[in-house]
């Protein structure tokens, strides 16, 4: 009995003492990375705001496709609000929106979200022909009737709200921001969607 009782004592101050050890090895983010997390999504939606505020200001001066334009309108609209977006943004390169620290948070999250969502076989399935071999190039025009994956809702959710002229798309295993009107990627995360 004695040394059940010696043995019980061990193990429990062994838990106790590694227990902070065991505690940040299950789970996925530590006390310190909720800060930088913070961080990294915040520097993202300021380069979204930054991005934003220049495309309405770019949008006051091209004109749009109006009610009941034709699909040649449409497309000129289009045309002009790329160009206009991509004489602006000359300088704009891989990492302009999606810096760094924002590229971790969402590799990790969309990590995490594939594998507690077991979404694997759905991007494994996602009907992309063709485009995992077009590498996605900032400015790259890719019009609607391109083939790119939409996003799974579960990925959606845990991804940085974008305002309604974004929208995240998966090209291969690139995750891509692309402004809806524009037909235009603004920004690329390499190899961030498991497929």
């Amino acid at each position: 009995m004695q040394k059940a009782t010696k043995l019980l004592v061990i193990v429990i101050l062994g838990l106790l003492v590694n227990a902070p050890t065991l505690l940040s090895a299950s789970s996925p983010q530590t006390a310190a990375s909720v800060p930088a997390e913070s961080a990294a999504i915040k520097q993202f939606d300021d380069a979204i705001a930054k991005y934003m505020a220049m495309r309405n200001k770019l949008r006051s001066e091209v004109t749009g496709p109006v009610k009941d334009s034709s699909s040649t309108q449409v497309t000129d609209a289009s045309d002009a609000l790329a160009g206009a977006i991509q004489r602006a943004r000359q300088n704009a390169h891989a990492g302009s929106i999606f810096a760094e620290p924002v590229a971790t948070v969402i590799k990790r999250r969309i990590a995490d979200t594939v594998r507690t969502e077991k979404l694997a076989p759905v991007l494994a399935d996602i009907d992309d022909e063709g485009a995992p071999s077009l590498a996605p190039k900032v400015h790259l025009r890719l019009p609607v009737s391109a083939q790119m994956a939409t996003m799974p809702p579960a990925l959606l959710k845990v991804l940085p709200a974008l305002p309604k002229e974004l929208e995240y798309r998966i090209l291969g295993r690139y995750l891509v921001i692309r402004d809806v009107d524009a037909s235009l990627i603004l920004d690329y995360i390499p190899a961030a969607v498991p497929r």
